[in-house]
């Protein structure tokens, strides 16, 4: 079973200027198997970042995060499993994603370029895993003790620019990834914590950043307990010193006695 926590937080940067987090988050978790089978679970889970220099960009992240979901939730209602699940087939979710976001660019009178949005998402399921992202942020994951990253996070052209879900060549710029391997922890984030989590030299997660944050997850018995000392840790003096940004982390690990069900928001 699965045991999560999330977090979506407000940047002092965003706090000193008056504007709202950009940021937004999903998790949902399916029970795909029959009766009490541990590993029948699937777990879905979504970060999204809004573009810093557009104006409705939080909606934007809200939108993109829901809108998977619930792609990922109706591919699993009609298939039972997600071993079908392909790049054509995320591809045309995203298609999805960016018609809901014109849709919304109209009701708030706005182009759908102040929508725009990273995107980060994950599918483990009992069938395997599955990862696909556009822009920066980054989703990290353990098997049998061994860490990686599963994308690099995406720069643009120029410096401190990427890649976001509104962009006409996003098709271009979405990577996507299958694998079989049993993962036992994964983490996604955005961008406001890739100076922690990171190291850039050897391209490898920052493993005195997460073997902390996995114990306490895997430790924790009071649910709302974990998710609000993972709010005060991400809005301590430490962090906010590292990145001024808005932050989003999403911390899942495979355990017996998980919580169950969806957990999002923009706070």
């Amino acid at each position: 079973m699965w045991k999560h926590v999330a977090q979506s937080l407000q940047g002092p940067s965003h706090a000193n200027d008056g504007s709202v987090c950009q940021d937004s988050h999903l998790v949902r978790v399916f029970n795909t198997g029959n009766g009490g089978d541990e590993d029948a679970q699937t777990i879905f889970a979504c970060v999204a970042d809004g573009a810093g220099s557009a104006k409705r960009s939080d909606i934007g992240s809200a939108i993109a995060c829901e809108t998977i979901a619930e792609s990922a939730a109706q591919f699993l209602e009609l298939h039972g499993h997600f071993r079908q699940l392909q790049l054509n087939i995320v591809l045309s979710w995203c298609e999805t994603l960016r018609e809901k976001l014109r849709v919304a660019a109209s009701s708030n009178d706005c182009d759908v370029r102040d929508l725009a949005s990273t995107l980060c998402a994950a599918i483990l399921s009992p069938e395997g895993s599955f990862f696909f992202q556009i822009g920066d942020g980054a989703i990290t994951v353990s098997s049998n003790g061994i860490y990686g990253v599963v994308f690099w996070p995406q720069s643009g052209e120029y410096a401190n620019v990427t890649n976001f879900i509104t962009s006409d060549q996003f098709k271009n710029h979405l990577e996507f990834q299958a694998t079989k391997s049993k993962i036992s922890e994964i983490a996604l984030f955005t961008d406001g914590i890739e100076r922690l989590a990171l190291n850039f030299e050897s391209q490898t997660p920052h493993l005195p950043f997460f073997q902390p944050l996995f114990q306490a997850v895997r430790s924790s018995t009071n649910g709302d307990n974990l998710a609000a000392d993972l709010g005060r840790f991400l809005q301590s003096d430490s962090v906010k010193n590292r990145s001024d940004d808005d932050k989003t982390l999403i911390l899942a690990t495979r355990l017996t006695g998980a919580t169950t069900g969806d957990t999002h928001g923009v706070d």
